[in-house]
C-alpha cells in the first residue's frame, strides 16, 4: 500500500497518523505497540472514535501491518536505530548538550541559496539546511520551533508535529525509564532522544529515507574545518560542521555505512615523531619535530614540519593535504611535549637511552656530554664558630668542578632542573641529590658578596645538612675550630664531663655514654630523648647528668625541673634521696603547695604534667637548666593543654625520658621532638609530605635512612639484649585456646548485632571510618573472649559460666605456682581483675592488687617483691606499667592484649629488668577463630616495623589500625567448642 510518510511521526514502538488536511473530523491516530500483550493499544482524538472505529484507525492499522515484526515491534523504529541517520545522531550528541529548546533557527546568512541556520547557545553554528518549504515547516515543528496553530488541522487536540513526538516518548517509556523519571533521573537513551542531533536525524530519516540524500565531507579551504554536506539532484540540502574532536568518528562512520560517498581517507599507518637534534652556538638544543608518514610497497618515507601540520589536527588526527589523507599521529611523551626548545641536559637525560634507536637525527657533539646524577665527595669548611652560630662552607664534588650547596639550594628554590658545569649539567633532581630538599630554608642564609657560599647556620641546621649525605662528609680545615665541628658530629662535648660527685651507685658503662651524650646535648643548648628499654635507668642517667650540670656551676641558684606522670611522683623522690641526696628534691603538688618556698629550698622540683599547665604562670617565669620529661609520650598530643605548657617552659635543655618513643605513628616523635628541639622537623605538613607519606608505603626507602641519619644525634635508644648480656633470658610464647559454649553465640550476636553496618561503613572508601563504634564492638568483643560474665556485668557468678581462657589461664597459673615462681597478670578489664581476685581467694593463695584506683602502690609492691607468701600480682595494664618494679615475679600473663604492642613490652619489662634473678616466661593469650587473632597477628607485624625507622638507639614505629585491618579484624571465623566454624560476614 502507498504510505504516506509526511502524516506519520513515529517513537520507539509508537506510531502517530496525523490527519489530512481536508479531513474535517481532524483526528489524531495513535498505535502503541505492547510487547508484553502480544496486541497494539490504538486509539483516535477524534469524536467519531469514542462510539466507533473511525476511519483514522482503519487507515493507521493498515500501515502498522506494514511496519510490523512477529514480535510487534514497530520496523520502522528498527530501520531508524540501525541506520546511518541514527548512528550520525550518536556521534555529533556524545558530549553535546544542546537541545531543540536550547538552539537558535534563523534565516541563514548566505542569501544567494536560502535556507535556515542553526546556531547553539554560544552563538556558534551548528548547521544549515536548504531544504523545500514544506520540509522547512515539518522541521521547525518536530523541533518544537513553530507557534502553534489551531486553525491547522494537523494541530488539532495534540498540537504540532513537536507536541505529537513528545506525547509519544511519554507513552512509549519503559518501566526503569519511568521509575527514574520519578527519581529525577533520565536514562542514556532519553538524553540522545532529546538531543537536537537525534531531531536531525530523525526529520531526513522521514524526509529523505536512507538513500535519498548523497552526504560526502571535505575540508573547508578557509576554516581547515571538516564539513559534512548533503545533497538531493545536485542541490544543497544539509551542511554540518563537524566538531573536530568528532572527525575521526565521522571518518569510521562513512566506512561503516556509506562506504560509496566520497570523503577523505584515513591512512593505515600511523605518523610517527621524528626528531632533528643539533646544538646551538649558545649551547641550547635545538630540536626540530617532524612527523613521517611511512611510504607505501618499500618507498621512502615523507616527512611533514610538525608546526605546519598542527592547524590541520583533528584530535590525534592530521590532514595531510598533499596526499588529501586523513593520518593518526602517535602519541608524544607527555614530559617532552610540553617544550619543544630545551636545554640539552633534560633532551640527555630523558633520550641518551634511546637516541641509538629511536627517531633521532643526533648531532655527534651531544653525545659526549655528561649528566652527573651524583656528587663524587662532599667537603665541610668552617669559617666560624661560637656557641650560637656556624658559619660553614659546604661543597659538592663533581668531576672537576665543584658546587657549593649555597648555590644548589638556590637552584633548586628557583624550581631549576639542571646547573651547567665546563664538563656537563648536574641533575638536580636526581636520587642522590633528593636529600637536599630538606634544607630548602637555608637557602638565603649565604654571606652576601661570599664567592665561597658560606651559610651561617645553627647547631641544629648543622646537623640536618650532616643528615642530608649517605656517607659522612670531609671536614677540611686544620685549625682548631675544625676540631670543635668534628667533635660536634661525633656527640661529643668539647669540655669533658666533670667528675660525678654525689651520686650513690656505680653507673654502667652504656649509662655513662647515656651521660655523656646528655652532656654534649647541654653544651651544645640542644635537647634530646633518651628511649632506652624499661629498666636500663633512665633515672640514674637523669640524676648524673643533673649532678654534673651542678658540678659546673654555671647555674647554681637555679633548679632543675622534672615532670613526669603524678604516679611516679615518689619514685623519683625516692630514688633521688637514695641515690643522689645533695639535689635535695621536693614534690610540688598538691593542696597548699608553695612554689616560692620549694624553689629556695630544693635544688629539684617534682611535678606532675596535669599539674603542670595549671601552675604554668609561676613555672614558666623561670629559666631552668635542665627541664626532664619523664614518660614523655603522655603528652604526645601536640592539642593537649599539658604539652602546650611543655612548649611554654624556658630551659636551656630540655631532656625527653620515654621507653616507647613511637607508640603508633612517626607523628608522635615529630611531636615531641618538636618539644625538646622545637624547628628541627620542620612543620608538621612538610614533615608529613617528606617522611610520613613516603614510608608508608616503603619502608626501605632512602628517606627511612635519612629520617634515621636525621634524628639519631638527639635520641639515644640501647636495648636490654645488647648493654645487659647478663640478664636472665625472656621467653614470649602465644597461648591459643577457643570459645566455649554461650561465648559463640555472644560472639555471634555482638557481630551479627553490630558489626554488619560497621562492616558497609569500613568498605566504603568514600565514607568516615567511625573509629569510635569500630572500638567500641571490639572491646565487647574482647571482654566476650575474656569471660562472658564481663559481658552480663555478673562477675561474682564467674562460676556458671564457660570460658575457654578462663580455663587456659587456671592451667598456666597453677603449673607456675607448682613451679615455685609468682606470677605477675595484667589484663585492662577491671572486672576480669575482680574475678581473678575472687578465684585466688578461693584457693587461699596470696596476691596483691594494682589498679588506677589504688592509692598505695608502694606497699603493694613492697609486698608482692619481699613478702615470700605474696605469690600473685594483678593489676590493669596502664596502673602497672609506669612506675613499677617487678623483679620477684618470673612469669608475665597477659589475659587479654593490648591494641599496641608497645605498651605490653613497658608492662612486661616490669618484671624483665635490672635486679631480675631468674629467666622471665611470657604468656600472651589468644582466642583462635575471633578477632582475637586477627589483632596478635598484626601487633606481631607492626613490632617487625618497629626497628625499621629507628634501631637500637632510636625509637620505635609502630602504625595504628588501617580500614583493611579493621575489615580483617571483623570478618574473621567463629570457632565453636567442636571446632566446627561459623564464619561471621
Amino acid at each position: 500500500m502507498n504510505i504516506p510518510m509526511d502524516r506519520i511521526e513515529f517513537h520507539r514502538h509508537g506510531l502517530a497518523l496525523l490527519p489530512q488536511p481536508n479531513d474535517t473530523t481532524s483526528g489524531v491516530a495513535v498505535v502503541i505497540g505492547d510487547r508484553k500483550k502480544q496486541n497494539f493499544e490504538r486509539f483516535c482524538s477524534c469524536g467519531t472514535a469514542r462510539s466507533k472505529t473511525c476511519t483514522h484507525l482503519l487507515e493507521i492499522s493498515r500501515i502498522v501491518k506494514t511496519f510490523t515484526q512477529a514480535d510487534n515491534r514497530i520496523q520502522i523504529n528498527e530501520t531508524f536505530r540501525s541506520c546511518h541517520w541514527f548512528a550520525l545522531a550518536s556521534i555529533l550528541a556524545d558530549g553535546d548538550k544542546e537541545t531543540p529548546d536550547s538552539v537558535k533557527i534563523k534565516k541563514s546568512e548566505d542569501t544567494t541559496v536560502g535556507g535556515i541556520q542553526v546556531v547553539n547557545s554560544k552563538g556558534d553554528e551548528m548547521a544549515v539546511f536548504y531544504p523545500k518549504k514544506a520540509l522547512v515547516g515539518r522541521f521547525l515543528e518536530r523541533c518544537g520551533n513553530r507557534p502553534y496553530d489551531p486553525t491547522n488541522p494537523e494541530n488539532a487536540k495534540w498540537g504540532h508535529r513537536g507536541a505529537i513526538l513528545k506525547r509519544l516518548a511519554r507513552l512509549t517509556l519503559s518501566d526503569n525509564e519511568r521509575v527514574m523519571g520519578q527519581r529525577g533521573f533520565r536514562s542514556r537513551m532519553q538524553g540522545l532522544e532529546e538531543s537536537f542531533w537525534y531531531f536531525v536525524a530523525y526529520h531526513h530519516f522521514m524526509e529523505y529515507g536512507i538513500g535519498g540524500l548523497r552526504l560526502r565531507a571535505a575540508l573547508d579551504a578557509l576554516s581547515g574545518d571538516m564539513i559534512l554536506c548533503g545533497e538531493e539532484g545536485g542541490k544543497p540540502v544539509l551542511r554540518i560542521p563537524v566538531p573536530r574532536n568528532k572527525v575521526k568518528s565521522i571518518l569510521e562512520w562513512f566506512q561503516r555505512f556509506l562506504p560509496g560517498h566520497p570523503a577523505p581517507g584515513l591512512h593505515p599507518l600511523p605518523l610517527r615523531h621524528v626528531f632533528r637534534v643539533r646544538l646551538t652556538d649558545t649551547r641550547d638544543l635545538e630540536v626540530v619535530p617532524l612527523l613521517e608518514l611511512p611510504g607505501k610497497d618499500g618507498a621512502a618515507p615523507v616527512y611533514y614540519n610538525k608546526d605546519a601540520v598542527e592547524k590541520a589536527r583533528f584530535g590525534d588526527l592530521v590532514y595531510l593535504e598533499g596526499p588529501g589523507l586523513f593520518a593518526r599521529v602517535d602519541p608524544l611523551d607527555k614530559e617532552y611535549k610540553a617544550r619543544w626548545i630545551d636545554r640539552v641536559p633534560a633532551f640527555l637525560d630523558q633520550f641518551r637511552q634511546t637516541m641509538a634507536t629511536g627517531p633521532y637525527l643526533i648531532d655527534p657533539s651531544i653525545t659526549a656530554l655528561k649528566i652527573f646524577k651524583t656528587y663524587d665527595r662532599s667537603v665541610i669548611s668552617p669559617e666560624a664558630m661560637n656557641r650560637d652560630w656556624c658559619w660553614l662552607s659546604v661543597d659538592y664534588g663533581f668531576g672537576n668542578t665543584s658546587l657549593s650547596l649555597a648555590r644548589i639550594l638556590k637552584a633548586k628554590k628557583q624550581k631549576q632542573r639542571f646547573i651547567e658545569t665546563p664538563d656537563g649539567w648536574v641533575d638536580l633532581q636526581s636520587k642522590a641529590m633528593e636529600g637536599l630538599n630538606g634544607l630548602l630554608d637555608l637557602s638565603g642564609k649565604e654571606r652576601e658578596d661570599d664567592p665561597n657560599g658560606t651559610l651561617r647556620l645553627s647547631r641544629t641546621d648543622v646537623f640536618r645538612v650532616h643528615a642530608a649525605h649517605d656517607a659522612a662528609p670531609e671536614i677540611r680545615d686544620g685549625r682548631a675550630r675544625a676540631d670543635i665541628l668534628r667533635k660536634m658530629l661525633e656527640l661529643k662535648a668539647v669540655r669533658s664531663l666533670p667528675a660525678l660527685k654525689g651520686l650513690n651507685s656505680r653507673l654502667r658503662a652504656y649509662q655513662h655514654h647515656g651521660v655523656e651524650w646528655a652532656w654534649f646535648l647541654y653544651e651544645n643548648r640542644l635537647g634530646g630523648i633518651l628511649c632506652d628499654d624499661m629498666g636500663l635507668g633512665k633515672t640514674h642517667q637523669a640524676m648524673a647528668l643533673m649532678l654534673c650540670i651542678a658540678a659546673d656551676g654555671e647555674n647554681e641558684d637555679a633548679p632543675f625541673l622534672v615532670v613526669c606522670p603524678t604516679t611516679v611522683l615518689s619514685h623519683w623522690q625516692q630514688k633521688i634521696e637514695m641515690y643522689a641526696p645533695s639535689l635535695k628534691a621536693a614534690v610540688y603538688h598538691g593542696a597548699g603547695r608553695d612554689f616560692d618556698q620549694i624553689r629556695k629550698e630544693s635544688r629539684v622540683i617534682l611535678t606532675s604534667y596535669g599539674l603542670l599547665w595549671r601552675d604554668i604562670a609561676c613555672l614558666g617565669a623561670v629559666i631552668f637548666p635542665l627541664v626532664i620529661f619523664d614518660e614523655i609520650q603522655h603528652i604526645k598530643n601536640a592539642g593537649t593543654q599539658a604539652y602546650s605548657a611543655a612548649e611554654t617552659l624556658k630551659a636551656k635543655v630540655k631532656l625527653g625520658l620515654t621507653g616507647t618513643p613511637i607508640e603508633n605513628s612517626l607523628q608522635d616523635i615529630k611531636a615531641l621532638m618538636d618539644l625538646t628541639l622545637p624547628g628541627y622537623l620542620g612543620t608538621d605538613t612538610a614533615f608529613k609530605t617528606r617522611y610520613i607519606t613516603p614510608l608508608k608505603s616503603d619502608l626501605d626507602s632512602p628517606r627511612q635512612h635519612e629520617f634515621r641519619r636525621l634524628i639519631s644525634p638527639f635520641t639515644l635508644r640501647r636495648l636490654k639484649a645488647s648493654v645487659l648480656p647478663e640478664l636472665p633470658e625472656k621467653i614470649e610464647d602465644l597461648r591459643f585456646c577457643r570459645l566455649r559454649g554461650e561465648q559463640v553465640r555472644l560472639y555471634r550476636d555482638a557481630v551479627d548485632s553490630q558489626g554488619q553496618n560497621l562492616l558497609a561503613l569500613l568498605k566504603d572508601a568514600q565514607a568516615r571510618v567511625p573509629f569510635i563504634h569500630v572500638f567500641a564492638l571490639l572491646n565487647i568483643l574482647k571482654q566476650i573472649c575474656d569471660h562472658p560474665a564481663l559481658l552480663d556485668e555478673t562477675v561474682d557468678k564467674y562460676e556458671q559460666y564457660k570460658s575457654g581462657k578462663w580455663d587456659l589461664f587456671k592451667e598456666l597459673l597453677e603449673e607456675s605456682l607448682d613451679s615455685g615462681q609468682k606470677v605477675v597478670v595484667y589484663s585492662q578489664f577491671l572486672g576480669m581483675i575482680r574475678i581473678i581476685e575472687s578465684y585466688l581467694k578461693s584457693l587461699e593463695i596470696g596476691h596483691v592488687t594494682l589498679t588506677g584506683a589504688s592509692v598505695n602502690r608502694g606497699a603493694i609492691i613492697s609486698q608482692f617483691n619481699e613478702d615470700p607468701a605474696c605469690r600473685v600480682y594483678v593489676g590493669s595494664l596502664k596502673a602497672g606499667g609506669t612506675g613499677v618494679d617487678l623483679v620477684a615475679g618470673s612469669v608475665v600473663i597477659h589475659y587479654d592484649r593490648w591494641w599496641n604492642a608497645a605498651k605490653e613490652d613497658q608492662a612486661t619489662d616490669r618484671v624483665h629488668r635490672i635486679g631480675q634473678k631468674r629467666g622471665v616466661q611470657v604468656f600472651k593469650l589468644v582466642t583462635q577463630g575471633t578477632m582475637e587473632e586477627k589483632i596478635a597477628a598484626i601487633i606481631e607485624k607492626k613490632r617487625n616495623l618497629m626497628d625499621a625507622v629507628i634501631r637500637e638507639d632510636d625509637p620505635k614505629l609502630l602504625k595504628a589500625f588501617s580500614r583493611e585491618e579493621l575489615i580483617d579484624i571483623l570478618s574473621v571465623p567463629v570457632g565453636e567448642d567442636d571446632d566446627e566454624d561459623v564464619f561471621v560476614e
